[in-house]
């Protein structure tokens, strides 16, 4: 339901291409959700379908031709029932803390490697996060205050979720590093 929502909500805001919709979906949203061309795509086609949307078909002057979506009434309903609906918390799956469960047997260099990577991509993430709040692209969309303070706030989670992970990742590389052995004394 997130994409077909997310859509709806793009939808909302204006009509548009596949291709715009994906331009702004990486500027704002792409801060906590990924997606394809190929899947926006296919939920336009199914959401088209479904008559929540209506796609006008426009010359291209010398380019191809392009599909402008806009939102139906139907989508405009269930855009406002999903906005209105109860959000339960999001259920963690952390592929590292799975690996973690197995890596009681993995050389601690080898663990230690492998946690200051993922601290490195949580560190380029953030960065990521930490320049799109002075985006003007980003917040030029916003409708109005609320609206870019809500995108704002919505990327201000990311990068405490990124603080936490970077704090985490410190925590355990301290209590796995690898023991290093004191050098051998002489013993004269």
């Amino acid at each position: 339901m997130s994409l077909r929502a997310a859509i709806l909500g793009f939808l909302h805001i204006e009509p548009m291409s596949g291709y715009l919709l994906r331009k702004r979906f990486e500027g704002s949203a792409g801060s906590f959700w990924s997606v394809t061309q190929s899947q926006i795509y296919r939920e336009l086609h199914t959401l088209e379908r479904d008559e929540l949307i209506v796609g006008i078909r426009e010359a291209g002057d010398g380019k191809p031709d392009r599909i402008v979506y806009s939102l139906a009434r139907r989508g405009e309903a269930e855009l406002e029932a999903w906005l209105e609906a109860p959000v339960e918390p999001a259920r963690m799956r952390h592929p590292l803390l799975l690996k973690l469960v197995f890596a009681a047997e993995v050389e601690p260099q080898v663990l230690d490697d492998i946690l200051a990577r993922y601290g490195e991509e949580v560190a380029t993430t953030r960065a990521d996060y930490a320049s799109r709040l002075t985006m003007e692209a980003i917040f030029a969309l916003a409708r109005s205050e609320r609206e870019a303070t809500l995108w704002r706030l919505s990327i201000e989670h990311g990068l405490a979720w990124c603080d936490a992970e970077l704090g985490w990742v410190e925590k355990a590389r301290r209590e796995l590093a690898p023991q290093r052995r004191p050098p051998d004394r002489d013993p004269r």
